[in-house]
């Protein structure tokens, strides 16, 4: 029988095992908790770069796309065109594969518009209106691209009704060659950029389960299966991934934001279908690359002899 002293002595140092039990439970929690929020904040970011990258590499053809569709081809029509041959060629102009759309600027449309800009009555000075009927075209921008305009001008002006055709073949080498410059430099830095997110995702991941392959070499020593051993960390990390996704898209909403209300002009060159892809891309970044990172790392582990895991 034990007497009162002994009873107590073992109660004390029971309660001093539970206290270290304890101090290192949270100890230990404090750590988990901790890794798992530095691969959160490494993943959000890395996603936010990859989803501003990414819209402005999709943004860059739309933008592009806009500038090239903004060149103007005018057809200066022969004063003796009747009527009825105006519409006739405005419609077909229209209907043509290389037009965006076509626009019938009159001689009467056209001085109401110059005396504006000049601030007097120029045909009352001159006593005529010298100016000529014209058909202003938007170029498609695969057109303006990739097309011949110098064969373009030279075939239009085998109708009788046009006299010449205006545009500026400088101007628009000049703003093809620099978009596909731009075009070129994004998608480089959108590849490099998406490798170093790749690789920065799955240096975080397996510095985490680097740090439990002790746990994991035991649960295979004791019998556990490798699909058993990877479900609950696979399960884990697609979770972060997703809670990453969330987060990154949470500040790219907010950039968007800051952007359209300084710059309200910015938001037409981000589409619903370019947002609706580097939103989707993101989410599907943020599910696979842990998933697969972890498994691969799990896997890797599960390889090696008891004494390899302390190299």
């Amino acid at each position: 029988m034990l007497n009162t002293r002994e009873i107590s002595e073992c109660a004390a140092r029971f309660t001093i095992f539970a206290a270290m039990s304890s101090k290192e439970q949270k100890f230990t929690t404090s750590r988990v908790r901790s890794s798992y929020l530095s691969v959160v904040i490494s993943m959000t970011l890395v996603l936010f770069v990859v989803g501003v990258l990414g819209h402005l590499v999709l943004s860059a053809k739309d933008l592009g796309k806009a500038v090239r569709e903004n060149f103007t081809f005018t057809l200066v029509l022969d004063e003796s065109v009747p009527e009825e041959e105006l519409r006739t060629l405005l419609k077909s102009q229209q209907l043509a594969n290389y037009s965006k759309n076509a626009t019938l600027i009159t001689k009467e449309d056209a001085a109401l518009q110059l005396q504006e800009d000049l601030g007097e009555d120029f045909v009352d000075f001159l006593g005529y209106n010298p100016l000529s009927n014209t058909i202003d075209i938007n170029l498609n921008a695969d057109f303006v691209a990739s097309g011949d305009l110098e064969t373009l001008k030279a075939s239009l002006l085998e109708d009788d009704y046009i006299k010449d055709v205006l545009y500026d073949p400088d101007l628009i080498g000049l703003v093809n060659q620099n978009i596909e410059k731009i075009t070129i430099l994004l998608i480089a830095a959108s590849v490099v950029l998406l490798i170093v997110a790749l690789a920065l995702i799955n240096s975080s991941i397996r510095l985490t389960i680097y740090s439990k392959r002790f746990l994991l070499k035991t649960m295979q020593l004791v019998g556990a299966t490798s699909a058993f051993i990877r479900r609950p960390y696979v399960l884990t990390s697609i979770l972060l991934g997703l809670v990453s996704a969330v987060l990154s898209l949470l500040l790219l909403y907010g950039l968007g934001v800051a952007l359209e209300s300084y710059f309200p002009a910015i938001s037409a060159l981000f589409s619903v279908q370019t947002t609706t892809f580097v939103l989707a891309a993101v989410v599907a970044l943020s599910i696979l690359v842990p998933g697969v990172s972890t498994a691969v790392a799990i896997r890797r582990y599960l390889k090696l002899r008891t004494n390899e895991l302390y190299y």
